[in-house]
């Protein structure tokens, strides 16, 4: 695929690998929707990367994952990259876990994630083809059963997904972000009843550049991939 002039709508666009990867795709000449959670985001997003539309987004709720897609749509009129970016994890073991911010992170994770791919690869199939890239975290591949994670059910919905869709010309990816530590979101400070971990580009075994370069180059490559 010919990156000039593509459409790409990338969440989790306001840190590390989605940053990363969304200025290289401007470089290439693409044009890039980021989704955000809040207009503060919004705001910084489109201060840090110009060139690019934002639009605010809560990936635990499904109408606006929905809408954030209709948005894309609408104003470019297709959408050829999907980037499922957002996301998080949570060293919390399961038996000390709350329940309710376990549903939050199901539905962030998981479910915002398949909502996007199920709105978006009609469009695609329509449009005669695209790309989806799910970006997951590698410490997950051997997730221990004390590990709170949503990860696992997100890298097989890719898997599976990938199988059904590779001959309609659709490229679906699934990317594992290598890191050994992360940064305490401000989401946990604020619920002190769990530790909720972003994803943080601090002590990785790879830079997020380096990352985005992967992610693009298979995208280029139109070729439907599974890679650290």
């Amino acid at each position: 695929m010919d990156i000039k002039d593509k459409v790409v709508l990338m969440t989790g666009a306001v840190s590390g690998i989605g940053k990363a990867t969304a200025e290289l795709f401007i470089r290439k000449g693409a044009k890039v929707v980021l989704a955000a959670s809040s207009t503060e985001e919004v705001k910084e997003l489109t201060a840090k990367i110009p060139d690019s539309l934002a639009v605010i987004v809560d990936m635990t709720k499904p109408l606006e994952v929905q809408k954030m897609v209709q948005q894309t749509q609408d104003y470019y009129g297709r959408i050829d990259v999907l980037i499922n970016n957002a996301g998080q994890d949570t060293n919390t073991s399961f038996e000390s876990i709350n329940v309710d911010d376990f549903t939050r992170l199901i539905t962030s994770d998981v479910y915002g994630p398949l909502v996007a791919m199920q709105t978006t690869i009609p469009l695609m199939e329509k449009q005669g083809g695209g790309a989806i890239v799910n970006i997951s975290s590698g410490v997950l591949q051997s997730v221990s059963p004390k590990t709170g994670s949503a990860r696992p059910a997100l890298n097989t919905n890719s898997l599976n997904t990938r199988t059904e869709y590779s001959s309609p010309g659709i490229s679906i990816s699934l990317v594992y972000s290598r890191k050994q530590d992360t940064d305490i979101s401000k989401l946990a400070k604020r619920r002190k009843a769990t530790s909720i971990k972003q994803r943080s580009m601090n002590h990785v075994l790879e830079t997020p550049e380096t990352i985005a370069a992967k992610i693009v180059d298979t995208i280029e490559k139109g070729i439907a991939v599974e890679f650290l």
